[in-house]
């Protein structure tokens, strides 16, 4: 069946040369921005000293963004018959807000990097990847503008997101309080903030909005009361940890990695860890001695007055000592309320000196430890205090 003549197919639409040249402009653009957002990562984590100025100051920037967001930029916002300094006002403040996305996120994910556990016995890592997607997201002006804050969902959940991260990392760094309760408190504000800032207010007040928004809440509030161990106490961090055994030397303060070792060669086991966090710990750190997945005691450590930094120990007593030692240890070191701050593993050999498996995991918040040989745990790494000035 032939078509009728007076059909006749879509023209299709040349795409102009000055449209083909602005695109590669904006993708160079994208480029330059996430080259900048590098540079922030690398020095963000050496600027600690003023992080809760520069956060303060992010935050106040947010506030405006706020405002922005629900009055000049968005879908809901454009109309038609736009005039023109209402558009160029709206493609100014997107702008303005695309860059502080991007400062923001790079900003978040070094502090974020540096407290998470890198480690498959934890999984507290996994908001680090989430943070530089949206990080790397930002910086990509097409897919940003014409799809990201097209949607209203997606840029919610982008806001959300950062929100959440934001007061997780400003109310321990700037109001010093406990990571737990920041984390609940972000956990609680997060899901009104996001409300009030990417629907029509109209809707978030009705019956249906208010119920929804508290049904966030409730169930946000609960996953980080139950997953607290997922969500890293950042800023804190574990720069360094050890397992020590027998007579500490005289000038230790962390002992080397510890990977294997026999059941007559317990004594004076120890737990060393150096915690650093900016502007003072918050928090009040335990250590928990673990054996076949069983708890065996949660230690509080003693500070080491004598090496540099906040250098902690705890030794585990003879009545702690299980009756067959052999298997896999843990030291973790958590926040009082539950949050992985670090965590060093080793193995106990059987009496026949077999391996009671292949490697294990010396891992910690900011760093992370080459095992080595089982030659290799005589090492002692020294935070000579008497070199202190």
């Amino acid at each position: 069946m032939s078509k009728p003549a007076d059909v006749a197919a879509a023209p299709v639409v040349p795409v102009s040369g000055l449209r083909r040249i602005m695109q590669k402009i904006w993708w160079l653009h994208s480029f330059f921005a996430l080259g900048f957002g590098v540079v922030v990562m690398a020095f963000a984590r050496k600027g600690l000293a003023h992080a809760d100025k520069v956060l303060i100051a992010l935050v106040a920037s947010w506030m405006l963004i706020f405002v922005a967001f629900r009055f000049i930029v968005g879908p809901a916002n454009r109309k038609p018959d736009e005039r023109f300094v209402k558009k160029g006002m709206r493609l100014v403040t997107n702008y303005v807000i695309k860059q502080m996305y991007q400062q923001m996120f790079f900003f978040l994910v070094p502090l974020y990097a540096s407290s998470a556990m890198w480690s498959i016995d934890s999984w507290n890592w996994w908001i680090v990847p989430l943070l530089l997607l949206c990080a790397v997201l930002s910086t990509m002006d097409l897919v940003f503008d014409n799809f990201i804050m097209e949607h209203r969902n997606l840029a919610a959940g982008m806001y959300g997101l950062c929100m959440f991260s934001v007061l997780n990392l400003l109310l321990p760094l700037s109001f010093h309080f406990a990571h737990f309760v920041s984390l609940m408190i972000a956990a609680v504000i997060t899901p009104t903030a996001v409300a009030l800032l990417s629907y029509p207010l109209k809707s978030v007040f009705s019956s249906r909005g208010i119920s929804l928004v508290m049904l966030s809440t409730v169930i946000l509030a609960a996953g980080c009361f139950m997953g607290r161990q997922f969500v890293p106490p950042a800023p804190m961090a574990m720069p360094a940890g050890g397992i020590g055994h027998g007579t500490p030397g005289s000038y230790e303060c962390v002992p080397g990695p510890l990977v294997q070792t026999s059941p007559d060669k317990l004594d004076q086991l120890r737990c060393v860890s150096e915690i650093t966090e900016p502007g003072g710990i918050n928090d009040d750190i335990v250590h928990v001695w673990m054996q076949r997945g069983k708890e065996l005691a949660r230690v509080t450590p003693s500070l080491m007055k004598q090496c540099r930094g906040h250098v902690l120990r705890s030794k585990l007593g003879t009545a702690a000592m299980p009756a067959d030692p052999t298997g896999r240890w843990q030291c973790r070191i958590e926040t009082e309320e539950g949050q992985l701050i670090g965590l060093r593993s080793f193995r106990v050999a059987g009496d026949d000196g077999a391996a009671l498996g292949t490697s294990d995991t010396l891992s910690g918040a900011g760093t992370a430890f080459d095992a080595g040989t089982a030659g290799a745990t005589t090492a002692t790494r020294a935070i000579d205090g008497g070199r202190a000035e």
